[in-house]
């Protein structure tokens, strides 16, 4: 639920009015998938580095983002931990500056 709200909440930050924001979710051999996909600021190679780590944000810009986001730069990085302690992976894409992003993640199914 963390990671999930998380990942929404920042797309929903990151993405200007009348963005497009997409969640999918899918079960693939023993894992499920879920992604979440926006066409907001997106980032580039050299931001890709630091999303994840303690207190690692990334500067808006572009689409009409002139003000400044209030956060602390601790929510992927604590999206990653949730995820790595259920033993799964997250991970996320982007063709740049102004060109969206998408975030996956996927953990193991459990049965009982």
């Amino acid at each position: 639920h963390e990671v999930i709200s998380n990942l929404i909440t920042n797309s929903i930050k990151f993405t200007p009015i009348n963005g497009e924001i997409t969640i999918k979710s899918k079960i693939n051999q023993n894992y499920y998938h879920i992604s979440v996909k926006d066409n907001g600021i997106g980032f580039t190679k050299e931001e890709e580095n630091k999303i994840f780590t303690q207190f690692g944000k990334i500067e808006r810009y572009g689409k009409g983002f002139d003000v400044i986001i209030g956060g602390s730069g601790l929510g992927l990085y604590i999206s990653k931990r949730i995820i790595e302690e259920h033993e799964g992976q997250i991970w996320m894409k982007s063709r740049g500056r102004n060109k969206g992003s998408i975030f996956t993640f996927t953990i193991p199914i459990i049965t009982i």
